[in-house]
């Protein structure tokens, strides 16, 4: 296994955690965790807390879906500026699926600026570099680091350490560990790539706002298996 791939398997396994854990959940993080994605216990620790996935489906619509208190998983809840960006932060991710072959998650399961959906995309954009390199595509390399690059300085490494730090994700004995082990993992690919992403923080929400549960679905951001050249600029 490449090194690409082996981030690969982390990063899905990130986007399996991050997600409302449905019928599938237990079945997919156990396929994740024996390819070698994170480590023996990270994802299996979750389970063994709650062995029928009740206990993890509650907490998870505590922590992320339900009342004002709630800590949205959501890039454009983020920053001073939020309601006036999201449509154009929205748009720029579509841009990011669309170069990648991927369609847009809008109006499926999740909203594109979903953490779930950017890891996944980002373990997309992994694999898709390691089939690269394989293939001997040196410049398809190129185009797809450089595409992570600007993913994580754009989108996906700005807001994870203001989630993994809110105190009632820190303090869940089910999802603590979980976050910290996500935002470790963004944190050494900004890092990796010598990208120093500006941070969201959370300025708190509405409290008269309505919360949507969270269906949790990110299928529809699978691999291409044959491998393209992104556009994205």
């Amino acid at each position: 296994m490449s090194a690409l791939e082996a981030k690969a398997l982390n990063f899905a396994l990130a986007s399996r955690l991050t997600a409302y854990p449905g019928q599938d959940f237990r079945a997919a993080i156990d396929g994740l965790v024996a390819s070698g994605a994170g480590d023996a216990t990270l994802g299996g620790g979750l389970l063994e807390r709650a062995e029928d996935l009740d206990e993890a489906r509650s907490e998870f619509l505590a922590l992320f879906d339900v009342g004002s208190e709630r800590t949205p998983l959501y890039e454009t809840e983020y920053g001073r500026m939020r309601g006036m960006s999201k449509g154009t932060e929205l748009a720029d991710l579509n841009g990011f699926y669309r170069a990648f072959g991927l369609g847009s998650p809008d109006g499926e399961n999740e909203m594109g600026d979903h953490l779930a959906v950017e890891l996944e995309f980002y373990a997309v954009m992994l694999a898709r570099q390691s089939a690269l390199a394989e293939g001997g595509d040196a410049d398809g390399v190129g185009i797809v680091e450089d595409a992570r690059k600007k993913f994580l300085l754009d989108h996906l490494g700005r807001f994870v350490g203001a989630i993994a730090q809110r105190q009632n994700v820190s303090q869940s004995a089910l999802y603590g560990r979980v976050f910290e082990w996500v935002r470790a993992l963004v944190e050494a690919e900004c890092q990796a790539l010598g990208v120093q992403p500006a941070a969201l923080d959370f300025h708190g929400l509405d409290p008269s706002a309505d919360a949507e549960p969270c269906c949790g679905a990110v299928e529809q951001l699978k691999s291409n298996p044959s491998p393209g050249k992104p556009s994205h600029a």
